[in-house]
């Protein structure tokens, strides 16, 4: 008789199914190493699954180095002590897979579940995926820190339309270091730099009105509320 989890195909939407079907996936000796994958990129924050999966004779080596970098798992006493899969992909297929290797192999849909539930690390490098949405997952994140909005902010590798996100978040914005790395992004769209350079203090702008990478006119109307804020003082 075919175990019941052989039923499942590696394309099967695993998101759809229920907690029950999910432990009883996870917990049966049979289940097959694909979806067993699957389920790991679609329920990282799952600990209880996630446990399971890790401890399943059949889990490549593959996907346990995936929970073992993108899980937020390391101080777990379940994560010690486990062996190579006996049911593994090649050896040179998985020799040293670094976190850049194993995201070049994911999907843009599984790209986006990783920027909504994986660590830090996985976040910096989707945030320069060419794909929007995937970047804008990454924003979407819940567990994404003000620090790394800061870095955005100030980053001039992502696109004038990130920086629209960050720069409509008031949350975001009530932090200075955002406003500050936005005004001086020369991505950061002009209107915009405009608008928040009237919050800019005096350090900050003499800085700013020396910054030859930015706009002519941003440079510009630092110096001039440089030169006023310093009249008036």
């Amino acid at each position: 008789m075919v175990s019941q989890s052989r039923l499942f195909l590696p394309h099967l939407q695993v998101e759809l199914l229920q907690s029950e079907t999910l432990l009883f996936l996870v917990e049966d000796s049979a289940t097959e190493a694909a979806l067993l994958d699957l389920i790991a990129k679609y329920f990282l924050t799952t600990e209880s699954l996630i446990e399971k999966l890790f401890r399943h004779p059949r889990t490549w080596e593959t996907t346990l180095q995936y929970i073992r970098v993108f899980g937020d798992y390391s101080d777990r006493q379940w994560m010690a002590g486990r062996q190579a899969s006996s049911e593994t992909v090649p050896e040179e297929e998985i020799q040293k897979l670094s976190l850049f290797r194993q995201v070049q192999k994911m999907g843009a849909s599984e790209k986006i579940h990783l920027a909504l539930k994986g660590n830090k690390e996985a976040r910096a490098l989707l945030l320069k995926d060419t794909n929007k949405q995937v970047v804008l997952a990454v924003l979407n994140s819940p567990r994404i820190t003000e620090q790394e909005i800061v870095t955005i902010a100030q980053s001039k590798s992502v696109s004038d339309e990130i920086l629209r996100v960050v720069a409509n978040n008031r949350n975001w914005t009530k932090n200075y270091a955002v406003i500050v790395g936005l005004v001086n992004n020369p991505k950061t769209p002009v209107g915009i730099s405009l608008n928040f350079i009237k919050l800019i203090k005096v350090k900050e702008l003499a800085g700013l009105s020396k910054n030859k990478g930015i706009p002519e006119v941003i440079r510009g109307t630092a110096a001039r509320m440089l030169q006023a804020k310093r009249a008036g003082q």
